[in-house]
């Protein structure tokens, strides 16, 4: 693939770091560029259907709630504009991860190089450094001056159910401190444990629908090697802001002293 080719003829020559590159870094055309957001926002749309209709078909219970969404029962124009936003940066961040995995010496690229370090421990590498850099990161989003502003946005919705849309409705400051923390995580994994190429994609597909489950009302939880993933805390933090602030390892809440246990709200007549 010849912008494949271009791109890592750029990467030897050491191609300064610049709006553009940062935006376009394979330095595609206008028109594919454009086409490849629409693909993104197509499979990212499907994909969300599809993790949802799994889990569905599962059998997996539904959390208790009011019969009531709380907060935010309908989508208002900013929540439009920000989930616009955050779709292009998301895009842009896919686009610098992609050229990351297609051009790093730190990325093996070859199914003869697939292995247990730079596959399954990486992935898990990659979820531990990532809720280490997003746990205290979000935490300061609770301080009075950026939730005002900033975090408050995400909040609104007291009981989320949308799935990715509740997921990535939120200021895209706060998005762009995300993506940051997985572009931390994934930096420092790719050196430590190297990372495969197959592992960049199937981590976001993960990533993508672990972010949607907790947007849901889907009772989905598990527990591997201290991964401890559970719906229920993430509501949790929905309901209660000052708690459960870590996304995947509540060991982080519970070392902070802010890990608080599911509590059942009362239920209506009408659920």
């Amino acid at each position: 693939i010849e912008w494949l080719r271009k791109a890592r003829r750029e990467k030897r020559r050491g191609r300064a770091m610049d709006a553009k590159t940062l935006i376009n870094p394979f330095g595609l055309s206008p028109l594919v560029w454009i086409g490849g957001y629409f693909g993104k926002t197509a499979a990212l749309a499907v994909w969300d259907f599809m993790v949802t209709f799994a889990v569905e078909k599962s059998g997996a219970k539904k959390l208790p709630t009011t019969g009531l969404i709380q907060g935010l029962p309908n989508l208002e124009a900013l929540d439009y504009v920000y989930l616009a936003i955050n779709s292009v940066i998301e895009y842009i961040f896919m686009l610098g991860i992609f050229y990351f995995a297609a051009t790093s010496p730190h990325v093996d690229k070859l199914p003869s190089e697939v292995g247990f370090f730079n596959t399954l421990g990486a992935t898990y590498v990659i979820f531990v450094l990532d809720d280490l850099f997003y746990t205290p990161c979000h935490l300061l989003m609770h301080t009075k001056m950026l939730y005002k502003y900033v975090h408050k946005h995400h909040h609104r919705q007291n009981l989320p159910t949308r799935g990715y849309t509740d997921a990535g409705n939120e200021h895209p400051v706060e998005q762009v401190i995300g993506m940051s923390c997985v572009w931390a995580a994934l930096m420092i994994a790719a050196r430590v444990t190297g990372v495969h190429a197959a592992t960049v994609i199937i981590y976001f597909g993960l990533y993508a629908a672990l972010a949607l489950l907790n947007h849901t009302r889907y009772d989905v939880s598990f527990n591997v090697l201290g991964f401890h993933y559970s719906v229920r805390a993430h509501e949790m933090h929905h309901r209660f802001p000052r708690c459960n602030y870590a996304q995947y390892f509540m060991f982080y809440d519970q070392l902070l002293g802010t890990y608080r246990d599911y509590k059942s709200p009362k239920v209506s007549k009408a659920e």
